[in-house]
């Protein structure tokens, strides 16, 4: 498989793993080192669990019913044969868990891969946006 189509397949497969959120899917993208980090806003997760627990269950499943990240653009570059970093705008398509509410975030996200013996894996992701308007919700 060429190396762009890894990639977008590896970025969809970690929103899909965010929206069902689905653990062994979720920590299976990722290179399962110590130095994994996602960075999200002002918060930092360390190690693959921590990802997991604290972000993925602690902060996107409290807050959200649903969430649906949704790429809008990626560029990738290859730095060195076994390293990449992948850019790419993205909004999701949110319902707020206390309210039921439609609810929509526009960003850019940054994720440094690494290739390992299993294709390419996340070892650093970092991200920000910014809440949107979603579509119908004024009138």
């Amino acid at each position: 498989m060429e190396f762009r189509k890894e990639i977008e397949k590896l970025v969809q497969d970690y929103a899909d793993a965010v929206h069902a959120q689905d653990e062994k899917a979720f920590k299976s993208l990722w290179t399962g080192e110590d130095t994994n980090i996602e960075i999200s806003g002002t918060k930092l997760f360390r190690g693959v669990e921590s990802i997991y627990q604290d972000f993925l269950i602690g902060l996107i499943q409290k807050k959200y019913s649903s969430i649906y990240l949704i790429n809008d653009g990626l560029e990738a570059y290859l730095l060195t044969e076994d390293v990449a970093v992948v850019v790419f705008e993205y909004h999701t398509e949110c319902i707020i868990r206390e309210n039921g509410q439609p609810h929509g975030i526009e960003g850019l996200e940054t994720q440094i891969l690494k290739r390992t013996e299993e294709g390419w894996k996340i070892a650093h992701i970092q991200y920000h946006g910014k809440d949107i308007v979603p579509a119908g919700s004024v009138g």
